[in-house]
């Protein structure tokens, strides 16, 4: 039987079908090539980015200041750092954080595949242009720890979780654990709290354990001097300490509620005995509360020109009436 031919609308969509391969072929070469020179500097060795990368005077100086060895000025300079104006980091780094002043976020120009830059605000106020060492390392941190391989990542979050053992009772971290579980998301919520473990306890930490110490040798060759910058810091000690102020206030007022409700129980049962002892420590409180409150609202009134970048819905806490 003769075989019957093709006809003209079979070889037609045969013909689409091979333009439209083509196309997908091309667009997928074009794609992969787009996205293998955008990420070109992410595949970069160590070596390579202290041979090419070229660091202005201000950044040479953070890392100098801050000890760091061959491999931590290759982390911090793969990551770009560069000083930023006030419109410019809001735009990067405008988001209620934990770190003052500095953020790790999108490269500037460098598109969805480009990486990510360390934003520094600058400051030029004598009083707090110190922030940048402290803040410049700590966002170094925390793209070193996004580079983690997975095992490298599970050695080093059980050395972090170790050390925050002997921490548990730190208002600080635990005012930057309280901010972080904000999200929803809980494995996300744990790794961006050992993130910032990770960069708090190599910048504003001393007497870590010895293994964890080690491991910061990789970056540091005298990291007592990288915490010292922190805590001589005018802006990120400031900051800390509102940390610390608002944890606190924050354990103290349900309790001040309680013995507000107490104190109104014993009114009406006419206990004047347990109202006037209770009113005595209630009074005392008070007082405490109201020192801290007055602490928060004296720093604040120091760095609000700066910390409204920061966090532009911050409102100092409020004294409580006797």
């Amino acid at each position: 039987m003769a075989q019957k031919s093709k006809g003209p609308q079979e070889k037609k969509g045969m013909g689409c079908l091979t333009i439209a391969l083509i196309v997908i072929f091309v667009l997928v070469l074009l794609i992969g090539g787009f996205f293998f020179f955008a990420t070109a500097d992410l595949r970069k060795s160590d070596e390579e980015v202290l041979k090419t990368y070229q660091p202005t005077a201000e950044i040479v100086e953070i890392a100098e200041k801050n000890t760091l060895t061959g491999k931590g000025k290759a982390a911090f300079y793969r990551a770009q750092p560069e000083f930023v104006n006030g419109e410019v980091f809001r735009k990067y780094c405008l988001v209620n954080g934990v770190e003052a002043l500095a953020c790790i976020g999108p490269k500037r120009g460098g598109g969805p595949f480009g990486g990510r830059q360390i934003h520094l605000l600058k400051i030029d106020d004598p009083q707090f242009a110190d922030h940048k060492y402290a803040a410049a390392i700590h966002e170094m941190l925390h793209a070193i720890y996004d580079r983690l391989s997975p095992d490298e990542k599970t050695n080093v979050n059980s050395l972090l979780e170790q050390e925050f053992s002997k921490h548990a009772d730190d208002s600080h971290l635990l005012s930057v654990k309280s901010i972080l579980e904000k999200a929803k998301d809980e494995k996300k919520i744990k790794q961006s709290f050992l993130s910032e473990l990770h960069s708090k306890f190599g910048v504003e930490y001393s007497d870590l354990s010895p293994e964890l110490e080690e491991y910061y040798k990789q970056y540091f060759s005298d990291r007592p001097k990288v915490v010292g910058l922190f805590k001589n810091g005018g802006f990120n000690s400031r900051v800390r300490r509102m940390d610390e102020i608002k944890y606190e206030l924050g354990t103290l007022a349900p309790q001040l509620t309680s013995m507000q409700n107490q104190l109104t129980a014993y009114q009406n049962a006419g206990d004047a005995t347990n109202f006037n002892n209770l009113l005595g420590q209630y009074n005392n409180m008070v007082y405490r509360y109201n020192g801290l409150a007055a602490e928060s609202q004296r720093i604040y009134s120091e760095i609000q020109d700066f910390y409204k970048y920061f966090n532009p819905n911050y409102k100092p806490p409020a004294e409580k009436a006797q």
